[in-house]
């Protein structure tokens, strides 16, 4: 058996094989180092861009060369985030319409034709005379019995008969049938002569014959047209008013 000398030479440390490393394990080293390069590259760029130190385009002022760079990355972010809803708005599939129902329309099948049965055609005949026809006869109308109208002038001077009054007071007796309604021209000079309270009665008895025959108004004046009495247009009873006066 073949044994090594202790006293001989020790062989060379760089044939030896490296020792195996796992590159999981290197990366858990690297990346805190990675990481703090950056920030300080961050740092750096920061405290250049704060001083002015960067680079500007010639028409940028230089007062506002700290804000050259900041604007120019957020102009840029916002783009490439426009670019991006833009692009999904593209991509996303769009809804096609659904298709309407399409109607359906059951038709029935005609009937065979038949031929049509021949019709005689009709013999012509004697005209047959038409008996006349009696008229039969109109009844008469019935005629209409006539109203017997009693003037009113008559119809006042029998209410005054019983009356103790001056013959010839009431002068004429008029009509209204616009107003349904009379004017009793009263002789002035009659009328003046008789009291106040025979005037009231003499006119309370003429209004309350007028009302019986159908009348809603009365009037009372003198040949001048002066107005002597009138119904009240609140209540019952008349207004009287002085011969001498014109309302």
């Amino acid at each position: 058996m073949w044994m090594a000398d202790p006293q001989a030479e020790p062989q060379d440390k760089r044939s030896l094989p490296a020792p195996y490393q796992s590159p999981w394990e290197a990366l858990r080293r690297d990346v805190p180092a990675a990481l703090a390069d950056l920030r300080l590259r961050f740092q750096e760029l920061w405290r250049r861009n704060r001083e002015g130190d960067l680079s500007t385009p010639g028409f940028w002022p230089q007062d506002l060369a700290p804000l050259f760079w900041p604007l120019l990355l957020a102009l840029g972010t916002a783009v490439l985030l426009l670019g991006v809803i833009q692009l999904r708005g593209a991509l996303a599939p769009v809804a096609e319409p659904e298709p309407q129902g399409v109607e359906r329309i059951v038709t029935t099948p005609l009937p065979e034709a038949r031929p049509l049965a021949a019709i005689p055609e009709p013999v012509p005949s004697e005209p047959v005379a038409a008996e006349p026809i009696a008229a039969e006869p109109v009844a008469a109308e019935p005629e209409l019995p006539l109203l017997q109208v009693t003037p009113l002038l008559k119809l006042l001077a029998e209410v005054d008969r019983d009356s103790a009054i001056p013959e010839g007071l009431l002068l004429t007796a008029q009509p209204l049938p616009e107003r349904n309604g009379a004017v009793l021209t009263l002789d002035a000079k009659q009328w003046r002569e008789l009291p106040p309270s025979q005037r009231l009665n003499r006119t309370e008895a003429w209004w309350e014959q007028l009302q019986e025959e159908g009348y809603d108004d009365l009037t009372l004046e003198d040949t001048d047209h002066h107005l002597l009495a009138r119904p009240s247009r609140v209540g019952n009873g008349m207004i009287m008013f002085d011969p001498q006066t014109t309302p």
